[in-house]
Parts: structure tokens; C-alpha cells; sequence
């Protein structure tokens, strides 16, 4: 959900750092065309084309619609499903086989997150990215302000520097925070505003400890630091953000260099003449100009899958392909808008199963499981969407078979039907998986685990609770064989591994036996009993 809702989202919606980026790649394009059409049919601002280009992104439109049909309905399909199922089925909170693990074999936590004692607080996410709207628009009005006084609002977002407004906007948004941040006091899981008597008491603190250090005594440092504990202490001190902002900027360094590289392979490709090449290919009699968007999307894709880079393949793309099919198509809005909707979209659809992409590092990073499983449930959905957005979307708009708004609701239609129809919920009655897996399961040699955790869903789906739980539960009302037995199903079907037996061992304890046979009200037991050597699980 992280990965394949953020990069649509950013790529389309005008206030992010995305777009600052493709406005400028855009009108670096729209320069060279003005140069040899000074009337052309298409807008002629790199923002005003990038508003144009947004009911052309079919992919971003699909995915964005899949995902909340998934998370309303409850069903999902493909590796995603099943992953799904091992958390509710086995009472998993562990993150499962998909956690990102340390050299120690732990579960990695990042280094960013707020400590135990701070109040988790809606408004403290809420208000800056409002403040981040604001900034940003009043900074492209701003800069579209000709001084003249007879501009309309739209007539100023034309003519904005778009990149100033990014740039500045988000410079602003990250300070108003950081101010907002430490007007915020924290106590006993509270927060207090404008705590005025907080300030004057850590005034007093401060004073008597710069007073301290030239005469201090031990029954002084222990009264201080005793008070301390007790008072309320900043939300976010300014060492804290400027530390948190650091780590945020080590996370995306590498992002940065990949783009830098990527900067340079365009310039490089535009300079020995690959984009004349392309000119030559896109105007020959023997490609039909309509399908230049569809081509678009499908060659950026491609490439972000193969380079692992969305904005890489922007800055690769547009040089070779924008002008050359504006020329191909003499000038058409609707093929031109169409081709520069397909970079983007196409781009972004690789950059999604992309296992060496950026932002699918960072989202699986962010999610704190592996890479790998995170690619091997995301480009289901990626391969899904990209397929309909073709066959419903660049196709037909391309020739002109129907408008954008249309090729928007057949792709709503077909996402609605894979809901509905391809997809499962993750606790059925039958167990039954998604058509897709389903296939799957008719082929696979190793399937025994998933034709377990079929039946298991069943388990679920009758008791109403985690397998491991119903089963358990059983223990208290079984002869000793049937205990016996049950204890080996719940090892077996929980999968008690060294990676994992800190998230299940402590729930299954073993069994004494004396000659009389199995001791029932010593076979549960409180679940942080610890292990006998003896009685391990292996």
C-alpha cells in the first residue's frame, strides 16, 4: 500500500518535489519547440502542460483506484494474500518471514521514530503538510505575480516558477514544524501548549546548573537530575530535528546519486545524437503516430524496471522522444500530452517492480520488511495495472476511440471487476485462494505450506480467532494422545524456526508426564513460562 499509492500521488499532485522536477524537464522540451513554432497548438508552460498531462496518467489513475477498492472490500490477491493470511490466521505480530532482519538476526526498527515517552499526536503529522499546501501556493502566485494587478489566480499558476516554489516552500514547511515542534511540552502522555511555567522552571534549571558547574555537590546533581524526571520536557528539541532531519536526508542520499548519474547518461545519450535517432524511427511512414503514447509508456517502463530509477528515466526520455513526437504527429495536443503522460505514468509503473529501485528500497525500507518479499507482492499489483492502462487507456485515447474521462471509467470498471471477481478475502469459509494463486497451486511442486495455511484458513474462519489460539484452547478438553497430537499440529503449522521462535515458542509449553500419564492442568501454562533445556522446541 506504502509503494503503490506514494509515487502516484507524488507524481501527479502539483505540490510535490516530483513535479518541480518534471515541470523543469518539461519545459526544457517546450524551449526547443517554441524555438522552430512559435504558435503551437499546446500550452506553452512547463506547469500548465503537466496539468494537462494528469487524466493522461492512466497507471497512476488505476492504481490509485485499486487500492482503496482493495483495503474497502478486504480482499486481496497473489503473494500479497497470502502474506495477509499468515498474519491473521497465526496471530502474527512479528512481521513474519518478511521482517527485515539485523546481522543479529533481529527485527530492524528505525533510527527515526519518536521515543517511548512521546504522545503520538494527529495534528502533529496534519499541520505541516497543511502549511506545506499553503506555502507552496502562495509562493507560485508569488512568483507568477507579473505587478501588473489584472492576473486571474490560474493566470499566475501559469506563469509561477514552479522549482522556487517547491524549493522554498518545503525549506518553510520543514522550519514552521520544527517551530511548531518545540511550542509543545510532553508529560505523563500529555501535551501542553505554551507551557509557560515549563519555560520558567527549565530557566531555573538551566541557571542553577551553569551555577552548579563552578560549585556543585553530589546532593545537588541528585536532586536534579530527580527533577528532571518529573517536569514536562519539549516535544522535539532543535538537536532532536536537526538530528531527525539528518537521518531523513541519509535515507534518500542514495536516491540523489542515482538521479545525479542519471542526469548525466541524458546529456551524454543527447549529445552523440540518440535523440535525432529516435526522431528519425518516431517520423517514419511505417509507425502509426497514435500509438506514441502507448510506445511511451511501454519503453519508460522498461527502462525504470531495467535502471531502477523514475527520474532517471525522465531525464532519459524526454530529450530522445517529446520533441521528435510532436513533430511526428504535426503538432497534435492530444498525441503530445498523451506521450508526455506515458513518460511519466511509464516510469513510474517500473520504478513500482523494480527490485534496484529507489523508492521501492525506501518503501520497503520504511516498512521495515525485506526487499525481495516487498518486490515479490508489489509487482502483482504493478504487472496488473500496467496491463489495463493500455489495453483501456493509451490504446483507445491514443486513436482518438474515446476521451481521457472515459478511458478513466473503464479503468475504474476493470478494477472494480479484479475486486470482485479475481480477488479474495483473506478468511473464507472454503479457504479458497485468488484465481491467480489458485493456478499457481495446479503447477508448484512446493506447495505444502500453502495448502496448509488453506486449511488452516478454515480453522479461522470457524473458531473466529488464530489458529494457534483454537488450538491451544482444545489442549484443556483432549485425552493425552489428542493432546500430544494437537501440540505437534500447532509447532508444525506456526513453523517454529530459529528466526522466529521468539514470536511463538513462548506460547507452546511442553507436556510433563508422570506414570499415571499427562498432566492437563500443567500442559498450559502462562505464556511467559520460560523453556526446560530439555523440553526445547526444535
Amino acid at each position: 500500500v506504502v509503494d503503490a499509492t506514494a509515487a502516484p500521488i507524488a507524481s501527479i499532485v502539483p505540490i510535490s518535489s516530483w513535479v518541480g522536477f518534471e515541470i523543469s524537464l518539461i519545459q526544457a522540451e517546450l524551449d526547443k519547440i517554441l524555438a522552430s513554432d512559435s504558435d503551437p497548438d499546446i500550452k506553452t508552460t512547463g506547469f500548465t502542460v503537466f496539468l494537462e498531462t494528469i487524466k493522461y496518467r492512466y497507471y497512476c489513475i488505476y492504481m490509485l483506484m485499486l487500492m482503496p477498492l482493495l483495503i474497502a472490500s478486504g480482499r486481496d490477491f497473489g503473494p500479497m494474500l497470502i502474506a495477509e493470511r499468515r498474519t491473521k490466521v497465526y496471530g502474527r505480530t512479528d512481521g513474519g518471514p518478511g521482517a527485515a532482519l539485523n546481522a543479529e538476526g533481529e527485527v530492524l526498527k528505525s533510527n527515526n521514530t519518536p521515543s517511548e515517552d512521546t504522545p503520538c499526536k494527529w495534528w502533529n503529522m496534519v499541520f505541516p503538510i497543511v502549511m506545506l499546501v499553503v506555502y507552496i501556493f502562495y509562493l507560485l502566485a508569488y512568483t507568477g505575480d507579473d505587478g501588473s494587478g489584472s492576473q486571474s489566480f490560474v493566470d499566475k499558476m501559469q506563469n509561477a516558477d514552479a522549482y522556487s516554489a517547491l524549493l522554498w516552500g518545503t525549506m518553510a514547511a520543514a522550519l514552521t514544524a520544527v517551530g511548531f515542534y518545540l511550542i509543545q511540552d510532553k508529560h505523563m502522555d500529555r501535551i501542553i501548549f505554551f507551557n509557560v511555567k515549563g519555560y520558567i522552571s527549565r530557566a531555573k534549571r538551566g541557571f542553577a546548573s551553569l551555577k552548579n558547574k563552578f560549585r556543585r555537590t553530589p546532593d545537588q546533581d541528585e536532586n536534579t537530575e530527580g527533577e528532571e524526571e518529573v517536569h514536562a520536557r519539549v516535544l522535539m528539541s532543535y538537536s532532536e530535528a536537526m538530528t531527525s532531519f539528518l537521518l531523513g536526508m541519509e535515507k534518500i542520499f542514495g536516491a540523489i546519486v542515482v538521479l545525479t548519474l542519471a542526469w548525466a547518461s541524458g546529456a551524454i545519450m543527447s549529445a552523440v545524437g540518440l535523440d535525432r535517432f529516435f526522431g528519425e524511427i518516431l517520423k517514419s511512414d511505417a509507425l502509426d503516430y497514435r500509438m506514441l503514447p502507448t510506445l511511451s509508456f511501454i519503453i519508460a517502463m522498461i527502462i525504470a524496471f531495467a535502471t531502477g530509477t523514475s527520474w532517471g528515466t525522465m531525464t532519459i526520455m524526454f530529450p530522445l522522444v517529446l520533441v521528435p513526437s510532436y513533430e511526428a504527429s504535426g503538432g497534435d495536443a492530444n498525441i503530445f500530452y498523451g506521450v508526455t503522460a506515458g513518460i511519466l505514468a511509464g516510469a513510474v509503473a517500473g520504478d513500482h517492480a523494480s527490485p534496484i529501485s529507489d523508492t521501492t528500497i525506501l518503501a520497503s525500507m520504511a516498512s521495515e520488511c525485506t526487499l525481495l518479499n516487498h518486490v515479490k507482492t508489489q509487482a502483482p499489483y504493478a504487472l496488473l495495472v500496467a496491463l489495463w492502462s493500455v489495453l483501456v487507456g493509451t490504446i483507445p485515447s491514443g486513436r482518438g476511440a474515446y476521451s481521457s474521462g472515459i478511458a478513466a471509467l473503464m479503468g475504474f470498471v476493470a478494477m472494480l471487476f479484479h475486486v470482485v471477481f479475481t480477488a479474495e478475502f483473506a478468511i473464507n469459509k472454503t479457504g479458497r485462494y485468488d484465481i491467480f494463486t489458485e493456478i499457481y497451486l495446479r503447477f508448484a511442486r512446493e506447495k505444502d505450506e500453502l495448502l496448509q495455511l488453506k486449511e488452516d484458513v478454515k480453522i479461522a474462519y470457524e473458531t473466529g480467532e488464530p489458529v494457534e489460539m483454537a488450538l491451544k484452547k482444545s489442549i484443556t478438553h483432549e485425552d493425552t494422545k489428542d493432546v500430544s497430537m494437537s501440540k505437534t499440529v500447532v509447532i508444525d503449522r506456526i513453523g517454529v524456526t530459529e528466526t522466529n521462535r521468539s514470536a511463538t515458542a513462548h506460547e507452546c509449553v511442553p507436556i510433563n508426564e508422570d506414570e499415571d500419564g499427562v498432566d492437563l492442568e500443567s500442559s498450559v501454562k502462562d505464556e511467559q513460562a520460560p523453556l526446560d533445556d530439555d523440553n526445547k522446541i526444535q
